[in-house]
């Protein structure tokens, strides 16, 4: 049995590979928050994660790796799950678009509200060179990205939505709409002293952006009958199956 060395004389523990890599990437994740990649300091990782410093460069390399490490740990859900609702409207006989709009912002919505830490991640990584993130997202998210804006491009084709909308902007408007309550708290906070990030809020935020998206893609709003809710399902396109998943050194 190996185990951890809880930093300088501290306690032992019985090493488990993967508990031991959250409680870094936990932690990493609370310092990179706070302090930004340059700002970060492994030593205060490996203090606030109970562990050896030298475990850190064991499993991640150097600061960058574990930095990488990070955002991709807290974008492979959201990838995750977007390829599950594809995945799903792939085996359905009929698209119901609706339910699709509705599956995705309530994803949206839940990812903005329970990941601030990475956005203050993003934040610190936009203001110096945001190559970082940029390259994470490029190999998890936009690939689900280009996969909605082929089937919406293959459904607005067919005559299943108006023929004047922008597939990319569409999904950006979705998006924006998705994070400006939770990201932009103050802002909104000041437009709308009332608003306030509770379950009823974000309910009623969730309801808004599903009617706004269907409404500017030409379909019906709820409890409205329209034969053209329900579309032929679009075959998802092969090229953007998701990404393997990388091995960690145990």
């Amino acid at each position: 049995m190996t185990f951890d060395l809880g930093g300088e004389g501290g306690p032992r523990r019985p090493r488990n590979a993967e508990e031991t890599q959250r409680r870094i990437l936990d932690a990493a994740e609370a310092e990179f928050a706070s302090k930004g990649f340059d700002g970060a300091r492994l030593a205060s990782i490996a203090r606030a994660a109970v562990v050896q410093q030298a475990l850190i460069h064991h499993y991640f390399v150097d600061k960058a790796g574990l930095h990488r490490e990070v955002v991709r740990r807290a974008l492979a859900a959201f990838s995750a799950e977007g390829w599950d609702i594809l995945k799903r409207l792939a085996r359905a006989e009929r698209l119901e678009i609706r339910p699709l709009v509705e599956a995705f912002v309530e994803m949206l919505v839940r990812f903005y509200t329970t990941h601030g830490a990475l956005f203050a991640i993003l934040q610190h990584d936009a203001e110096g060179e945001g190559r970082v993130a940029a390259s994470v997202i490029a190999e998890s998210v936009k690939p689900v990205f280009d996969a909605v804006v082929a089937i919406t491009d293959d459904l607005r084709a067919r005559g299943e939505i108006r023929a004047d909308v922008d597939a990319r902007h569409l999904c950006i408007s979705g998006l924006a709409m998705a994070s400006i309550a939770v990201q932009d708290e103050r802002l909104v906070g000041s437009l709308w002293p009332h608003a306030e990030r509770s379950p009823a809020f974000l309910d009623e935020r969730r309801r808004e952006i599903v009617e706004t998206i269907l409404s500017r893609i030409g379909l019906p709003a709820a409890g409205v009958n329209r034969s053209r809710s329900a579309a032929r399902t679009p075959r998802l396109p092969r090229r953007h199956s998701p990404p393997p998943a990388r091995r960690r050194r145990s």
